[in-house]
């Protein structure tokens, strides 16, 4: 199970639902590898403008820091968490130890762990669909009073 939990700086700032979230991302990712992740990623705005990145806490648990300033939306924010999923990913599954120090930008885009990392975030579309469909679907379990018979 991916277990997002965000601050409320971050809940606030983004308006993202971070439980169905990390529901959909386990959904996905335990289909595609086939096996339960059990990560646990803690969300915090960064302090750095245009840079987020992740940081591991122990086995399974992770740190994001999320760039919340600027122009963002939706779109960003999901994409931003896939890219950073997948460094959790790549340290979990594939025994990848990530090597944060680069000499030149060129360096560090081309590195192969970022490289992996982008292509993740071409489920963005796809993800944001899911959870668009997710909400709406529980507004109007609401707004026809599902709970109860009748």
């Amino acid at each position: 199970m991916i277990k997002l939990i965000a601050s409320q700086g971050v809940v606030k700032k983004t308006e993202l639902n971070y439980e169905t979230l990390g529901n959909i991302c386990t959904q996905i990712f335990r289909t595609g590898f086939k096996k339960d992740l059990k990560l646990k990623c803690i969300i915090h705005k960064s302090r750095t403008e245009g840079l987020s990145c992740i940081e591991k806490i122990s086995r399974g648990r992770y740190k994001i820091s999320l760039d919340t300033k600027g122009d963002t939306n939706k779109r960003y924010y999901i994409g931003t968490i896939l890219h950073e999923l997948r460094h959790a990913i790549q340290d979990e599954i594939f025994k990848f130890r990530i090597v944060a120090k680069f000499s030149t930008y060129n360096a560090y885009y081309n590195s192969l762990e970022e490289k992996d990392a982008r292509k993740q975030e071409r489920l963005t579309t796809e993800v944001m669909k899911i959870y668009d469909n997710y909400e709406k679907a529980q507004e109007k379990f609401v707004k026809f009073n599902l709970k109860e018979l009748g």
